[in-house]
């Protein structure tokens, strides 16, 4: 199993339901989402973000994108004003480098993506950011879950045995579809990746970002600029 997998059978109904703009979501946008240009998000959903945007602003041309067709079929049921498609965060190359003036990296989806292709979700980023161009990225924070540390050795201890690499900051589901995954410590079991502050600062800033807020509470929020 993998995340496509979990956002297009158990999260699906989840995530193509919701609405409204968390309180940092809120914050972040208000401070740094301006009305003009193009503003690109990745990992949509069902469009929970972009629609709230576009309720806001006037004069924002939104490209919003998933790698799930159904969350992107939900979504263009929600809105026939914003461009929404089926891409992947790893290979935006039907865009043009600095085409867009913002890009909203929320809902965690560089946490999200395998651990091999982060780089690469963040340099495609990068790449089609304006010079002077503002980002907002949302990552699964280590230390913002308390369960993390103890969850890491069990699951760990577990993937030891049967012969698999420690991956500490790589951890299991530990709800699919609102309910107890129940299979946790099973093999080939979706995974999410947990990033330190530290960690993702120092990934960042040499792909070239300049980082300009970071706000932390269940989940690490990071302003960045080009």
């Amino acid at each position: 199993m993998d995340n496509h997998s979990v956002y297009a059978n158990e999260e699906l109904g989840s995530w193509t339901e919701r609405s409204g703009l968390l309180d940092q979501e809120a914050y972040l946008i208000e401070k740094y989402i301006q009305d003009h240009g193009r503003l690109i998000e990745a990992g949509a959903g069902g469009g929970r973000i972009s629609l709230e945007i576009d309720k806001i602003f006037n004069h924002v041309n939104i490209v919003a994108f998933d790698f799930v067709e159904d969350m992107i079929r939900s979504a263009k049921m929600k809105s026939d004003k914003i461009d929404f498609r089926v891409l992947d965060a790893s290979d935006l190359s039907i865009f043009e480098d600095e085409c867009f003036d913002f890009a909203i990296y929320l809902q965690q989806i560089v946490s999200l993506v395998p651990e091999t292709l982060i780089p690469k979700v963040l340099e495609e980023a990068y790449r089609i950011l304006k010079k002077d161009g503002v980002i907002l990225f949302s990552f699964l924070y280590y230390q913002g879950r308390r369960v993390n540390p103890l969850l890491s050795f069990m699951v760990n201890t577990v993937r030891s045995v049967r012969g698999e690499a420690w991956e500490r900051q790589r951890l299991p589901w530990l709800k699919l579809g609102g309910k107890v995954n129940l299979k946790l410590f099973n093999t080939n079991q979706a995974t999410t990746y947990w990033f330190e502050e530290d960690e993702i600062k120092n990934i960042l800033k040499n792909i070239g970002f300049e980082i300009i807020e970071i706000k932390k509470d269940n989940m690490l929020y990071v302003v960045c600029r080009k």
